[in-house]
């Protein structure tokens, strides 16, 4: 996975060197040459290509202190980013709207509420930190649906000193103590003392920092400590065939609380298990270990309860996690019919955005995602067994497994795999969708109907 991360970055690296390359020849002086009209323009234009050429933004702001001086170097290099932010931070939100909201009002609400009220705050904090990645954070900041004029003014103020730091740098005129003084009260006069004339008016309007960032880490314990408190049910008639719930990736057991009520409502006996991952609530963990520790503990509610076998519905991340389960671990014995909904069975390129970041290495289900990897592979080669019904929800409104790629293709084809298509309903809007929750109840039913006539023929 770690070479899998550092192969991304060498290609993005050498990509961003051929592009400079090709532009500047001689030197980076040459980029900007000619009258300062033009150069301004060009720097303007070249600032705002710069993400989509994997640039940091430290390269503008030498390129500008070299070409117009600190000062105007400076300003220059705060206009350039805040054209780049705009550009990337357009991109999160379209996004955020598909991905991150939904996420968020199912999970944390009261968290993504905070993080909407205080905005201005988070950005101005990021961009303090020159080691933050200037246009991830962007990016993030549309996928969490900032406000643009918050994101638009914070970023243009705080990304001063650095810009400032590095003009500086290459100024040969410049003494290290004079650069030192002169960037101290840059910060002291552009970031620390609007955040404090922020805070204070936020604290008179009884919303400050603090006690907002103590009401989400509350919440987040809570979330934690509710997620792992399964309400048992004393009693499970072991004639009825239960259905295990298994929800997806970075999502908790209260994404599934819809679908739940509905199968329960409609007559199913319905459970679910804690997954693991972040904080012991939002499912990150490995797909291959999960599916090891739900054999172990539906062979424990077998023991308990008396069941014969048991049917498994599963959310994205989930279904692979069933999959494997039936398939590599013998689940089949005990299973004779998995729904997925909305599984990314070919991998979904989502994952290549978390594996230009620690996370693909820290967290191994990204890299069981991504397209092509030897963990779907090996899904795909497993024999599907004749005793096996698995149906597959997929539709084309579904953006991590679009359309057909939310259908399980074995090989060799096998007749036990059935698509069904639900083309008007997104990703998330499989959790609580009543239809979903119909069709999900009707395929689960026609198994008993059999059942029922076969064991009426043998009469």
């Amino acid at each position: 996975m770690l070479a899998v991360e550092l192969a991304i970055l060498a290609c993005l690296f050498v990509f961003a060197f051929f592009f400079w390359h090709q532009l500047c020849s001689d030197s980076l002086d040459s980029c900007l040459a000619g009258d300062r009209g033009p150069r301004v323009i060009t720097f303007l234009i070249l600032s705002a290509i710069r993400p989509f050429v994997f640039t940091p933004l430290a390269f503008m702001a030498i390129l500008s202190g070299k070409a117009f001086g600190p000062w105007l170097g400076t300003i220059l290099t705060a206009v350039g980013s805040l054209l780049s932010c705009l550009s990337v931070f357009g991109i999160g939100k379209l996004l955020g709207r598909r991905y991150t909201k939904p996420w968020l009002s199912n999970n944390l609400p009261a968290t993504f509420k905070f993080i909407r009220s205080q905005d201005y705050k988070v950005v101005f904090a990021a961009r303090l930190l020159p080691v933050m990645p200037f246009d991830v954070l962007s990016f993030l900041f549309g996928a969490f649906d900032f406000r643009l004029r918050s994101v638009a003014i914070a970023s243009f103020i705080g990304v001063l000193p650095e810009a400032y730091l590095y003009a500086k740098l290459v100024d040969p005129a410049e003494t290290v103590i004079g650069s030192t003084m002169t960037l101290l009260e840059l910060i002291a006069v552009s970031i620390i003392v609007p955040l404090i004339i922020f805070e204070f008016i936020s604290r008179k309007n009884g919303s400050g920092m603090w006690q907002r960032l103590k009401a989400v880490l509350a919440e987040i314990r809570y979330e934690a400590r509710t997620n792992n408190d399964i309400v048992k049910r004393r009693v499970f008639d072991p004639d009825r065939t239960p259905v295990l719930l298994l929800y997806g990736f970075f999502s908790s057991r209260r994404t599934m609380t819809q679908l739940e009520r509905h199968l329960t409502l409609r007559g199913h006996q319905v459970m679910s298990f804690n997954l693991g991952g972040l904080l012991g609530t939002f499912f990150t963990a490995d797909i291959v270990e999960t599916a090891n520790f739900i054999d172990y503990k539906i062979k424990r509610q077998f023991e308990r309860h008396g069941f014969k076998k048991i049917h498994i519905v599963a959310h994205s991340k989930g279904g692979l996690v069933a999959l494997w389960w039936a398939l590599k671990l013998g689940g089949n014995r005990y299973c004779d019919k998995i729904i997925t909904m909305g599984t990314p069975f070919k991998g979904t390129w989502l994952t290549y955005l978390a594996l230009v970041t620690p996370l693909g290495f820290l967290w191994r289900d990204v890299g069981q995602m991504r397209p092509g990897s030897a963990f779907l592979s090996d899904l795909k080669n497993a024999e599907v067994p004749s005793t096996l019904k698995i149906y597959c929800i997929h539709s084309q409104r579904d953006q991590i497994a679009k359309d057909g790629e939310g259908v399980f293709r074995p090989t060799p084809p096998s007749p036990q795999v059935s698509a069904i298509p639900m083309h008007d309903i997104g990703h998330f809007e499989m959790l609580y969708r009543p239809e979903i929750a119909d069709k999900v109840a009707d395929l689960l039913r026609a198994e008993e109907s059999e059942a029922v006539a076969a064991a009426a023929a043998c009469q």
